[in-house]
């Protein structure tokens, strides 16, 4: 059974899905390289152009600088920090990037979160376990107890400070990425003046933007405790909301259509239950960016797509023909497309099976590349990362002995997680967003005694049976489930 719903404008496909199927995970992987560039201190081959040593902190570290203009070394501060172009959240903590290069090293949380959805999704998707992260990031803070004891261990991490240290690598990273625009824009300007540019020419533009919030429901009488403000404000500089029964669903996407500049308008459907939404925490990213080389539209052709069911659909197909980070071994052939700014966007056909290890074993080639272009949306709704967690230990938090102290006094359990995913590309670059919400409502008061209801609207047994001398006898049996 399909358990993702998803809408695609231009069908986009899944380069070489053909084999098992674990391959499928290759789309969540890209976009997990599509949102954040890798922070590993492993040496690779970097992709083309070349690579300079900047100054940061005061030891010289290789920085690729490839089709990114301009790039300045992220001690570097602007006198305004609410002003960067790209960047959402103002005064978000950070740590600072020590290396920017392509390697890519999936982290065991978000390995384990591509196999599962992998398994319960069919045909195109794409997921954010970044998103997740910076949601669950919000809820772990206000865990308290046995509660939190479970969601450390399915992370998969010692403390709540090592996890909240992998955010805040990301927003360190956030921030280069915005001083590298504002740098770009400045030599745009400063090209244009000395003719080397047409004044016609269009300036920089790419975005990278992190905004989370924490809403309350106006009857809730409670408030967050200082503590749990703190802490979220440090690692997530989140915003606080609040929402009446009456207008949660109109807010919550209002929030989410601006946070991701309209790409996914509409996170919760009209009729969402909302009379005992008490709390929801969310998160939305949205990136934008050019290809360090955009692929010429005169070389877009359409062609056949060959689909893993072994039939064949029409798509177009971009093409371009460059120096590229490349690699190939008897299962997997890959290559890795440069961004402006430090990001990177891998191409696998075949296993992605040690498809780190292969990444950091690219080397420059002359690759032509030809791939279809997409726009594609994926609607998490069905109950996905929810059930994620819970394959990996995480019981209380969606039961009502679930202990959510550390944020507020009131009674609260996890009744849903969802998330909504869209991408676009073509010759000029990507576009792709993600909305994370985590539904948090009061804990079920005991009900008043009443009469018992059945209501066979699912699926249901029955049996036409007789009884002569204590026997029973079932003369018919079946079920019906649709």
């Amino acid at each position: 059974m399909n358990r993702v719903r998803h809408n695609e404008e231009s069908k986009p496909g899944q380069s070489g899905m053909k084999g098992t199927k674990r391959c499928k995970a290759l789309a969540l992987i890209l976009t997990a390289l599509l949102l954040m560039a890798s922070f590993s201190a492993c040496q690779s081959t970097p992709s083309a152009g070349p690579t300079e040593p900047i100054d940061v902190n005061g030891t010289t570290e290789p920085i690729d600088v490839s089709g990114t203009p301009g790039v300045i070394e992220p001690s570097v501060q602007p006198s305004d920090p609410s002003k960067i172009p790209g960047q959402w959240a103002e005064n978000i903590g950070a740590n600072p990037v020590t290396m920017i290069n392509s390697t890519m090293d999936v982290s065991s949380f978000d390995e384990r979160l591509l196999a599962f959805i992998s398994e319960h999704a069919e045909g195109n998707y794409m997921a954010s376990p970044l998103s997740f992260r910076y949601a669950l990031g919000l809820l772990l803070a206000g865990a308290n107890g046995e509660t939190k004891a479970e969601l450390l261990k399915a992370f998969g991490v010692e403390s709540e400070e090592e996890w909240n240290k992998y955010c805040l690598d990301f927003n360190g990273f956030s921030e280069r990425y915005a001083s590298g625009l504002e740098q770009a824009i400045r030599e745009h300007e400063e090209w244009v003046k000395k003719g080397y540019i047409s004044k016609d020419a269009p300036a920089p533009y790419r975005a990278l933007r992190v905004a989370n919030s924490v809403w309350k429901a106006d009857w809730v009488t409670e408030d967050f405790k200082d503590a749990y403000r703190e802490a979220i404000e440090k690692y997530y500089a989140a915003e606080y909301r609040s929402f009446t029964p009456a207008d949660a669903v109109a807010k919550i996407n209002e929030w989410a259509d601006i946070k991701t500049e309209h790409m996914i308008p509409k996170l919760l459907p009209e009729d969402y239950p909302t009379e005992s939404l008490a709390v929801v925490l969310m998160n939305a990213l949205y990136f934008k960016d050019n290809w360090a080389k955009e692929f010429p539209k005169w070389r877009t052709k359409e062609n056949d797509f060959h689909t893993l069911a072994g039939g064949t659909t029409r798509k177009e197909f971009m093409t371009t023909e460059e120096h590229f980070s490349y690699y190939e071994d008897d299962e997997t052939q890959l290559v890795i497309l440069p961004m402006n700014g430090g990001v990177y966007m891998a191409f696998v056909l075949g296993s992605t099976d040690g498809l780190s290890e292969k990444i950091s074993k690219a080397g420059g080639e002359q690759v032509l590349v030809t791939i279809p272009k997409i726009d594609l949306e994926t609607d998490f709704s069905n109950g996905e990362f929810v059930d994620f967690l819970k394959a990996n230990g995480v019981n209380l938090a969606f039961t009502d002995a679930a202990d959510f102290s550390n944020m507020i006094d009131h009674d609260l359990y996890v009744s849903d997680i969802i998330q909504k995913t869209r991408i676009k590309l073509d010759e000029k670059g990507v576009e792709a967003a993600a909305v994370t919400a985590i539904i948090v409502p009061e804990s079920a008061m005991p009900p008043e005694e009443g009469p018992k209801t059945f209501v066979a609207d699912r699926p249901f047994s029955f049996y036409i049976y007789t009884t002569a001398n204590d026997t029973t006898a079932i003369m018919f049996a079946g079920q019906i489930v649709e």
